[in-house]
């Protein structure tokens, strides 16, 4: 195996451990359903690749510079590594990275008011602090590794918490549809 997979299951491992214990407490300690374990679960899986696209597959090959002497690299340097002003330096070029990043968390936006009572305010501001980690922890490692593949920029964080908000609405369209449905079903 390469040594891109070792890194990509030495982040996948504690992920399986951290679910595994999470859904067995779900389960046993705060009697949860199974099907409450099954969204628990694709829900757990998104968020996963959400931190592996984000930060494990690509920043992790700057962990590689430390176990492989002379690996050359190519990415950025540290100072070009981020932005800190907001949709001013957004150029038309930008419109898919964009659209992407809303893209992104919608799925967050939609699944976490399955598992948790949130109203929007909450889970915009959710996405926002997921955004704004991931964002930082992309600072950190490009600072350490003095370069980076990924830029921390706080047009990112504007983008994802969007998402976050159009999944709520989706969720709560979806909600408005569902209940009433399955009120009438029942009786």
């Amino acid at each position: 195996m390469e040594p891109a997979t070792y890194l990509g299951l030495l982040f996948a491992l504690p992920f399986g451990v951290l679910w595994v214990g999470c859904v067995v407490f779900l389960r046993l300690k705060e009697g949860k359903s199974f099907l409450y374990l099954a969204l628990f679960t694709v829900f757990s899986i998104y968020l996963f690749k959400v931190l592996d696209y984000t930060l494990f597959q690509v920043q992790s090959l700057l962990l590689l510079r430390f176990f492989v002497p002379g690996l050359i690299l190519r990415g950025q340097e540290e100072g070009t590594s981020v932005n800190l002003i907001p949709l001013v330096t957004l150029a038309r070029g930008d419109l898919k990275t964009s659209l992407l990043n809303i893209l992104l968390l919608v799925p967050f936006g939609f699944g976490l008011p399955f598992l948790v009572k949130v109203h929007a305010k909450q889970v915009v501001a959710a996405g926002a602090l997921l955004s704004a980690a991931i964002e930082l922890v992309q600072l950190l490692t490009g600072h350490l590794a003095h370069m980076t593949f990924r830029i921390a920029d706080v047009n990112d964080v504007i983008f994802n918490a969007a998402g976050a908000a159009i999944g709520y609405g989706a969720f709560a369209l979806f909600a408005r549809w569902w209940w009433p449905w399955q009120r009438s079903r029942r009786e």
